[in-house]
C-alpha cells in the first residue's frame, strides 16, 4: 500500500491480481466479535455457536430455561431497529404473548452517498432458495425528482414472484433510498400485489414516484 501525504493526498492499494485501486481514504472493516466467551454461559446451560453467537429460537429463548438473548449477540442483524424489535418480541414472551421473529421483514439501510437500502430477497437469495422471480430495474436518471435535484446516481430494483404478483424484495441505491424502502416494506407487510403500488397515485415530484415507473417494467407472469 502506498500513501502520499500533504495536499493532494491519496491512497493506492495493490490487489492480489495486480490491480491498483486509488482513492482519498481507506476503510478497514475487521468485523465484530460477540463478547460471550467470558460470561460462563456453558455453566448456565446456554448454548453458543462457533462464532460466539448465542443460539436462540424464534421466541429468542436460549437452551436454558427462562433465559432469553436479544440483539446482535443473538445473531440479530446489526441494526438498532432490529434489536428494538427483539425487545418487543421478548416483552411479548414475558407477558404471555405470541410475538416471534418468524417471517419478520427487517429493512437494510446504509447511509453512504447515495444511500443504499433494501428489503426482502435479492437475486442471489432467490437463486439459493430456488424461487423463480421477475426482475425489473430502473436507473435513477428516470426518476423526475432525482433529475430535478441532480441526484441521478444509482437505481431501483424489484423482485416479484414469477407466478403471482407478490413483491419478494426491493433494492435501491439512490437519494432517499431508506424512505422509499419503507414504502415498499408497508406494501409487502400488507401483502399487496405489485400492481397496487404500480397503479397508485404517488405525489409528484417525489423520489418514491419512481416506484410507479419501476413497477411498469415488471415482466409478465411465467406460464
Amino acid at each position: 500500500m502506498k500513501f502520499k501525504g500533504g495536499r493532494g493526498s491519496y491512497v493506492s492499494v495493490s490487489l492480489s491480481d495486480e490491480t491498483n485501486v486509488t482513492g482519498t481514504h481507506i476503510l478497514v472493516a475487521a468485523g465484530r466479535t460477540p463478547l460471550t466467551s467470558d460470561l460462563g454461559l456453558d455453566l448456565a446451560g446456554v448454548n453458543v455457536g462457533e462464532r460466539g453467537i448465542i443460539e436462540v429460537d424464534e421466541r429468542l429463548a436460549t437452551s436454558a430455561a427462562n433465559t432469553w438473548a436479544i440483539g446482535e449477540v443473538a445473531g440479530t442483524p446489526m441494526f438498532t431497529h432490529a434489536s428494538y424489535d427483539d425487545y418487543r418480541v421478548l416483552k411479548s414472551q414475558l407477558s404471555g404473548g405470541g410475538r416471534t421473529t418468524r417471517d419478520r421483514l427487517i429493512p437494510y439501510a446504509m447511509f453512504i452517498e447515495p444511500e443504499l437500502g433494501r428489503i426482502g430477497l435479492n437475486e442471489k437469495n432467490a437463486r439459493e432458495r430456488g424461487i423463480a422471480v421477475r426482475v425489473a430495474k430502473l436507473p435513477m436518471t428516470a426518476v423526475p425528482r432525482a433529475r430535478t435535484n441532480g441526484a441521478m446516481r444509482g437505481f431501483m430494483k424489484v423482485l416479484v414472484d414469477a407466478h403471482s404478483d407478490q413483491i419478494l424484495g426491493f433494492t435501491m441505491l439512490g437519494t432517499n433510498a431508506g424512505e422509499v424502502v419503507t414504502a415498499v416494506q408497508m406494501a409487502m407487510i400488507a401483502r399487496l400485489p405489485y400492481t397496487a403500488v404500480r397503479d397508485s397515485i404517488i405525489a409528484h415530484p417525489l423520489i418514491s414516484e419512481g416506484l410507479n415507473l419501476l413497477l411498469l417494467k415488471v415482466p409478465g407472469k411465467a406460464a
